[in-house]
């Protein structure tokens, strides 16, 4: 019985030596995506684990109005600036969106709501809010529709597996501008609003 244990756990060994090699080797599993689309400062999204193909879309959502997230995400919505160029979040910033999603059910109308309501200074998992209708507060409802349906998709699959989807954003976004918003640590949350407020 001990032989056979021990030519198990060998087996184990070995079956993981290659995967291993690889993950040390850069090699993310994507094809040819380069690694810097899966990794964050050297770091694993995991987005590996997520399917290679969108799932049934909703109702009304095309892969037209996929692009044009894609292109409001990156652009005038400044979405970038928090969750990053990939979407795979920043310090301190915003959280990533490509391995699913923190405050809304993976449901197109409720991503839409919530970057069209934003999340306040208090609730959010960084020290800064999301500001409601985009960076600027200057989205269309038309506007966060799409980037709704963008966040929807980059949120259940791997990379951009639709025509016209990106490897990386890396140099669709202007340099330095993704780099999140402090190294400091987040203040503690009775700081956030102002500390007791004399209680």
């Amino acid at each position: 019985m001990g032989r056979e244990m021990a030519m198990l756990i060998l087996g184990a060994l070995l079956a993981s030596a290659a995967p291993l090699a690889a993950q040390e080797a850069g090699d993310t599993g994507r094809g040819s995506m380069p690694a810097s689309a899966t990794a964050v400062r050297g770091l694993s999204t995991n987005e590996e684990g997520q399917p290679p193909r969108l799932p049934a879309m909703p109702e009304g959502m095309t892969l037209d109005l996929i692009r044009a997230g894609d292109s409001l995400f990156h652009g005038k919505g400044h979405c970038f600036a928090c969750h990053g160029a990939d979407a795979t979040g920043l310090p301190d910033a915003g959280s990533s969106l490509t391995i699913g999603l923190n405050f809304v059910p993976l449901e197109w109308g409720p991503i839409d709501s919530l970057i069209t309501a934003g999340i306040p200074d208090g609730i959010t998992r960084s020290a800064i809010r999301m500001p409601p209708r985009g960076g600027k507060s200057d989205l269309s409802p038309d506007e966060t529709r799409a980037i709704a349906a963008y966040v929807w998709a980059i949120s259940q699959t791997r990379g951009e597996p639709w025509p016209g989807g990106h490897a990386t954003h890396a140099s669709m976004v202007p340099p330095g501008s993704t780099a999140g918003t402090s190294t400091a640590r987040p203040r503690p949350i009775g700081e956030r609003h102002g500390g007791d407020h004399g209680t």
